[in-house]
């Protein structure tokens, strides 16, 4: 049963086949089936977004007979992978390995519900649902982890969003409010890892950031000359002086 947009009412998650229920049929029509989930996004980011691939074999055979070359190829491809050319490194490889099923998944960090604490996982799983779905193994629709998702992803990118909003905004505040530049660049590098733009962080690190912000504001706006005084350059490892500008923290 595929979702019907003009009918929302009837949507319900029970209508789809879930990805275990279609791991379960690949089983028992394949007794030697290999899934082999795969990473394909820098895990430096993994706190922002996960880009997870999937490869299927109806015999594992045919993978462990893969000579060291195929094993190379794999990984060369798969680190340069990105959201943009997702599809067509997942397929190279796929050919590379003789796969009988491919499929990706993008996860983004912070969505609702499993995705807040578990977008890694969720993207292993959706991706082997797609792998699964395109060796025929669906019920005419997508999975029921797949549909939860839309959802989750289209909640996460509305609550990053409004995080980056209000941290620009409270940085903008505390600056017009008469706080100095390189005080608020030292509690910054403080709160949270280095970046050059806002989004590098993984939305609890936004939510830090705003948190810390929030608490230099509500501390009173100090002279220039009071903050520099408490200003100490060797408390603060990753400090560069002068906070990134209104226009950076994007």
């Amino acid at each position: 049963m595929a979702y019907n947009n003009n009918n929302k009412k009837s949507f319900s998650l029970d209508n789809y086949e879930t990805v275990k229920s279609r791991k379960v049929r690949l089983r028992n029509d394949f007794k030697d089936s290999l899934i082999l989930p795969l990473p394909m996004s820098d895990l430096n980011y993994a706190g922002n977004y996960i880009l997870m691939g999937a490869l299927i074999w109806k015999d594992k055979k045919t993978f462990e007979q893969l000579d060291a070359s195929a094993h190379e190829r794999l990984a060369q491809i798969s680190q340069t992978a990105t959201p943009q050319n997702a599809g067509i490194a997942l397929a190279s490889i796929a050919l590379i390995t003789k796969a009988d099923g491919a499929g990706y998944s993008l996860s983004i960090a912070g969505g609702a519900k499993a995705d807040k604490h578990a977008w890694v996982e969720n993207a292993e799983e959706s991706a082997v649902g797609r792998a699964l779905d395109n060796m025929g193994y669906h019920s005419g629709s997508a999975s029921q982890e797949e549909m939860a998702k839309v959802e989750h992803i289209m909640q996460a990118q509305q609550t990053r969003v409004q995080l980056e909003n209000q941290v620009n905004s409270m940085y903008s505040s505390l600056v017009q409010q008469g706080h100095n530049t390189q005080y608020l660049g030292q509690i910054i590098s403080q709160t949270v890892r280095p970046f050059a733009q806002l989004n590098e962080l993984a939305p609890d690190e936004l939510e830090k950031l705003l948190n810390a912000l929030q608490s230099a504001g509500n501390q009173g706006a100090y002279s220039a000359s009071q903050q520099q005084a408490q200003q100490n350059p060797h408390a603060a490892p990753n400090f560069v002086p002068g906070a990134p500008s209104p226009a950076t923290m994007r």
